[in-house]
């Protein structure tokens, strides 16, 4: 025996016998888009998330690109990494005991390292991407760096804790971390408090800057990108932010 399980399909049926068979074709594809009409808007909340993946990988690349060239970071004044701590407080108290050169080759050091470690970024911001979730994208959609600043909340730790070995061996190679232990020894006692940079975690220091950094050219060019969808991101960008 047939069953109808739902009132509503007991009016379906009723209603599709009082049709004529030549229009039952069009009021079947008439009625399943009306049952299906939520579909309309999930294929909408993923070809927003699909476009805000395409913003970060395009804005990461670029970062990526900036901050990984030579004076990537030493020559920006928005990302490029000062002194840590109390050397940067005292450094004209330094430069006066005549180690000024000191100072800048540890700043150079450290910045040079950073522009090193960037491109290590490049696979890690990759694969951060795509695993993030959306779980609201009108807040993201609604902000000049929100597609940015989402990620750096939901996957900065991780990246920063993955960039780390690549800086810390980039720390090395640049000669920072010895620089900064010879600046250490040539002051000795002769300033107040120097010693408490002996324990102080340069790896993890530079580390945080450069992935600061590299959040910070994010923001900066998707703020670009949503500016000019087109010229700066493509087609997908362009119906993502409506221009």
């Amino acid at each position: 025996m047939l069953k109808i399980q739902s009132l509503g399909g007991i009016v379906v049926l009723l209603l599709s016998l009082c049709v004529p068979i030549h229009a039952q074709a069009d009021w079947g594809e008439r009625l399943r888009g009306a049952l299906s009409g939520n579909n309309g808007a999930q294929a909408s909340a993923s070809g927003q998330e699909a476009g805000l993946r395409d913003l970060l990988s395009t804005s990461s690349d670029h970062a990526v690109s900036m901050a990984g060239q030579q004076g990537g970071f030493l020559d920006n004044p928005g990302i490029r990494i000062p002194l840590p701590g109390i050397l940067k407080d005292a450094q004209g108290l330094l430069s006066r005991l005549g180690l000024s050169q000191q100072l800048d080759d540890l700043e150079t050091a450290i910045n040079a390292a950073a522009e090193r470690a960037a491109p290590a970024a490049r696979p890690i911001l990759a694969e951060a991407v795509r695993d993030l979730r959306f779980e609201d994208v009108q807040p993201i959609l609604g902000a000049a760096d929100g597609a940015t600043r989402h990620l750096q909340d939901r996957q900065g730790e991780r990246v920063t804790q993955a960039l780390l070995p690549e800086t810390r061996r980039a720390l090395q190679e640049t000669g920072a971390t010895q620089a900064l232990s010879s600046l250490i020894d040539r002051i000795g006692t002769r300033l107040p408090g120097i010693s408490a940079l002996q324990d102080f975690d340069l790896d993890t220091y530079v580390n945080d800057r450069t992935v600061a950094g590299l959040f910070d050219l994010m923001a900066e060019r998707e703020g670009m990108i949503r500016e000019d969808p087109v010229g700066q991101g493509g087609q997908m960008l362009r119906g993502l932010f409506g221009r």
